[in-house]
């Protein structure tokens, strides 16, 4: 296990000042990447700077720590990132201990957050409507260019937050895009973020440990449309098996 953050050694707290000091450094983050936006100066490398800058803060803010294993399975090379995902705190988990550049998936109704959403539009994360199956797809095709550019893109397996901490059904627009542009899936499990800060609430508690687990890259190369079923059972197989090493529940498979 690499370490990113260390344990705190404080007492356990329940807080919602903490939660809205992140919210506020993620407002003027946002509003930094807009104003290099609108000078058209953003460039890739800022943009990964003020990810980091976020991911810190968040981090040692909650009095969080934060592990990762399994980094040496990848190389941090274009990939599609699948996970679960069960709290606010699985983005900066996965950006802050993925060994490369890395965007993200998020719902459409971010787009319109003040500053936030004219910020993540700038800094290439890609916007999906969850309503709709055959649009989302279709908006995950836009990923085109990061990842030909070597970035790899977090992708929920099932397409939003879970509420009790189980894994569902995935769907299929990760897998469409890893086969379109044959780059490999890399199943992730985050465990721990549920205890920091659950769906739907804005209290976090403090001194928690959260880890990021990489599994085994799964090749795309040579599959078609015909093989999605096997690969999802193969992405699930996996996910599962980080799963019960990271610790998790013997009932975390939901399907």
């Amino acid at each position: 296990m690499q370490w990113f953050f260390p344990r705190s050694t404080g007492p356990v707290q329940q807080t919602h000042w903490r939660t809205y000091l992140v919210f506020a450094h993620t407002f003027w983050n946002s509003l930094r990447v807009v104003s290099s936006a609108t000078r058209g100066s953003l460039t890739p490398e800022e943009v990964d700077e003020r990810i980091q800058t976020w991911c810190r803060h968040v981090f040692r803010v909650s009095y969080t720590a934060l592990g990762a294993d399994g980094l040496d399975r990848v190389d941090g090379s274009a990939s599609v990132l699948l996970s679960n995902h069960v709290s606010l705190l699985d983005i900066p988990a996965v950006c802050a201990t993925w060994p490369g550049r890395v965007r993200f998936v998020a719902k459409q109704e971010l787009r319109k957050v003040p500053a936030f959403g004219s910020a993540m539009a700038s800094a290439g994360i890609v916007f999906v409507d969850r309503s709709n199956r055959e649009k989302a797809i279709e908006q995950l095709k836009a990923a085109r260019e990061l990842l030909e550019d070597g970035t790899s893109l977090w992708i929920s397996a099932e397409g939003g937050r879970s509420r009790d901490g189980r894994l569902h059904p995935f769907k299929k627009g990760g897998f469409h895009v890893a086969l379109d542009l044959r780059v490999p899936i890399v199943p992730v499990w985050i465990q721990g973020t549920l205890d920091v800060i659950p769906p739907d609430q804005f209290a976090s508690v403090t001194d928690q440990v959260v880890t990021v687990r990489y599994g085994h890259p799964i090749p795309t190369d040579g599959c078609t449309r015909a093989d999605i079923p096997r690969l999802m059972a193969e992405a699930r197989a996996a996910m599962l098996e980080l799963a019960a090493q990271a610790g998790a529940p013997d009932d975390v498979d939901a399907a």
